[in-house]
């Protein structure tokens, strides 16, 4: 017989889930999704953290974008950690089913923070690069990019300072 190797994530017993993910009678209600998403541990997390380091390079110019990867990653969180659970009281996989549903169901209603990518730039329509895509808050392609910042820089430039009076103007 094969041996199986498990690994225990997020204080499940490994005998537990070697039990689990042994059985032979094993149909759709049984652990096998749960085993499987369990014993991934907390790579999936980790995974979709590891960009979100790279956020910070870009500054408030990335901040949408790098909360919507804590949003995905606070996801992928609660349905590992359900697995876990599932795995070690040795409940059905329709809870973890039902579980991704209602998590699906919240990204779903919080879609507009929790997906700002958007493929092509939303002024010109012209196809986005990667990095623009997935870091970028603006959405904008390298060319409307510049209009914007030469328009800004513009706008600062003509805005008038309001000068301070001098106290002995005040006291007329």
């Amino acid at each position: 017989m094969d041996q199986l190797r498990c690994t225990a994530p997020l204080g499940v017993s490994t005998s537990r889930a070697l039990n689990a993910y042994d059985r032979r009678d094993m149909d759709i209600n049984g652990l096998v999704v749960s085993t499987w998403l369990a014993g991934l541990g907390i790579w999936p997390l980790v995974i979709v953290l590891i960009p979100n380091l790279l956020f910070r390079k870009y500054g408030q110019s990335a901040g949408k974008k790098r909360m919507s990867s804590l949003f995905q990653a606070i996801a992928i969180f609660l349905i590992t950690t359900v697995a876990a659970f599932l795995v070690e009281k040795e409940l059905s996989d329709k809870y973890l089913f039902l579980a991704v549903g209602i998590v699906a169901l919240v990204l779903y209603l919080l879609r507009a923070r929790v997906f700002p990518y958007k493929l092509k730039c939303v002024e010109c329509d012209a196809t986005l690069d990667f990095k623009t895509i997935y870091f970028m808050d603006d959405n904008l392609c390298t060319d409307c990019h510049s209009k914007k910042m030469a328009e800004q820089e513009a706008a600062e430039e003509t805005a008038e300072i309001p000068t301070e009076k001098s106290e002995d103007e005040s006291e007329d």
